[in-house]
């Protein structure tokens, strides 16, 4: 059955008396064998009444999507080409497919149907398509077959000329994340009770209908929910953590539920993190279900194939062995305090029920500790798991049983101990770095490169719930809105430039307007003389 595409009709005159500006045109079936022919209209063809659309959008300052369509034709869509076949009917060129999806999602629509009425109606849309009406089916499908190109060189390609025009680079990068609910009910969660009565009451079910297709899937996805669960309780359980309030969402099971950020509420969830440069262009992301540190060194690697990154600025969440070891390995200076910085002298999180382990000093001649009190603390034993980094050596002193700190120290029986682990070296070589003035200065940097980036991303680009379920279909989203915020800050800088192009006309123009009259002798005569 062929459907019936919507054009937009670009002849320069327009009908007298036809249906209107949007009309049913029958497409031309591209040559059999051969290139493919794309459906590419040209939108310098469109007209509203005399005035051509890019005139149009110009002299109504509205010249986002000339920016968008410049930006998207100095990209490379040869290995997006490649995946269409000669012969049938004409397919739309992807330029335009992928520029819709982009410049709707800078404004905030991303939900398919939306899309496809943002291309009918919005002009800046028609300048970016050319014309083009492709319905929410051909969008999503566009999205689907595409989404390892997109997500890969093309974005990177992108970047790429979004760090030429912000003049910008990758020298120093700021690094954060967050929490964003997926498309999962939070009051529809189970625990290990119900999935496991869930999934053998879908046992159940398919056994008695082996025909069944949809009983089979059904059976399929709840036993797999019923495992995810039972291997996240036992990695709590291995953790010593509880496990009788670990759930999950029977229809995402790959999301994780996770307080979001009122640390109130709990919901199936996925945590996108990003790196930032000064400009605030995201040059690495990634996401991952829960962790926001398991994604630092792909997204280390994803800058440094833009340039050499030399420093990277995260917040105290991202003090961990695995930040530190991706750092190190890429030589690259890390920047990060152990808790908020709640003054210019303290950069560390401070207990009102103990001393912390940073102030407990390491004299590694001695393999001994020293409290804040002067006690020596001496190795009492030591623990060997199963992964190296998991090894530590206790350490411990009589002197507890008669200090006068104890009670500002610990609770314990025994006395205050420490553990000593393998990464310990490396974190305290970093606190000793961070008392340094001029990098804390430059630490200070870090808020403003990173935070207002994930500001855009909710509240301009609604990014504040995931719309496409799985894993795969998250990282392909949360690609799309990259693309469209990287756009965004192309667009901004253009404007800026703008600005200071006219900033600097009328300050050339000044002293014409301060002064009215000019003398032979060469005087002038101020205004109001």
């Amino acid at each position: 059955m062929r459907r019936v595409v919507k054009q937009i009709d670009t002849h320069p005159q327009g009908h007298l008396f036809g249906p209107g500006d949007l009309a049913a045109v029958a497409e031309t079936p591209a040559p059999a064998g051969g290139a493919v022919v794309f459906n590419r209209p040209d939108p310098r063809e469109i007209f509203l009444g005399a005035v051509r659309l890019d005139e149009h959008l110009r002299a109504m300052g509205t010249t986002e999507a000339l920016r968008v369509r410049e930006v998207l034709e100095e990209q490379s869509w040869e290995v997006f080409e490649r995946q269409y076949k000669p012969g049938g009917r004409r397919p739309y060129a992807p330029q335009a497919l992928l520029g819709l999806v982009l410049y709707g999602i800078g404004k905030g629509v991303s939900s398919l149907r939306g899309l496809e009425r943002l291309a009918r109606v919005d002009l800046g849309c028609m300048w970016i398509t050319g014309g083009l009406c492709p319905d929410h089916a051909s969008i999503g499908r566009f999205i689907q077959q595409h989404d390892a190109h997109m997500s890969g060189a093309f974005l990177e390609g992108l970047t790429r000329s979004v760090l030429r025009v912000t003049a910008s680079g990758v020298e120093t990068v700021a690094g954060d994340g967050t929490v964003v609910q997926a498309a999962a009910s939070r009051y529809r969660t189970l625990k290990q009770e119900a999935a496991r009565a869930a999934a053998e009451e879908a046992r159940a079910a398919a056994q008695a209908n082996p025909e069944e297709a949809k009983l089979q899937a059904r059976a399929a996805q709840a036993e797999e929910v019923e495992e995810t669960l039972a291997q996240r309780a036992a990695a709590r359980e291995a953790k010593g953590k509880p496990t009788a309030s670990t759930s999950i969402s029977p229809v995402e099971p790959e999301a994780v539920v996770q307080p979001q950020k009122d640390k109130k509420t709990f919901a199936p969830s996925y945590k996108p993190s990003v790196l930032a440069n000064a400009a605030r262009v995201i040059v690495g992301w990634d996401l991952d279900p829960s962790s926001e540190t398991a994604v630092v060194a792909p997204m280390l690697d994803q800058a440094e194939r833009l340039g050499g990154v030399h420093s990277a600025l995260f917040d105290a969440g991202y003090h961990s062995d695995a930040v530190l070891a991706a750092t190190a390995e890429r030589g690259i200076e890390v920047l990060c305090p152990e808790g908020q910085a709640l003054s210019e002298d303290d950069w560390t999180r401070q207990s009102d029920k103990q001393y912390p382990k940073s102030q407990f000093v390491y004299d590694p001649g001695s393999d001994s500790y020293t409290c804040p009190a002067g006690a020596q603390l001496t190795p009492k034993d030591r623990c060997h798991g199963k992964n190296p980094r998991d090894h530590y050596t206790r350490y411990a002193t009589p002197a507890c049983a008669t200090c006068a700190e104890r009670a500002r120290c610990t609770r314990g029986e025994a006395g205050r101990q420490i553990k000593r682990y393998s990464g310990d070296t490396a974190k305290e070589a970093l606190r000793a770095a961070m008392t340094d003035p001029e990098r804390r200065r430059r630490y200070r940097q870090r808020q403003a490169m990173v935070e207002p980036v994930f500001s855009v991303l909710k509240h301009r680009q609604g990014l504040t719930r995931f719309r496409r379920r799985g894993l795969a279909g998250v990282r392909r989203e949360f690609a799309l809105h990259v693309m469209a915020y990287n756009l965004g800050r192309a667009i901004a800088r253009w404007a800026l430039s703008a600005l200071l192009r006219a900033l600097r006309g009328v300050l050339a123009r000044l002293p014409r307007l301060l002064f009215r009259h000019q003398l032979p002798d060469g005087a002038s005569v101020p205004l109001g003389a």
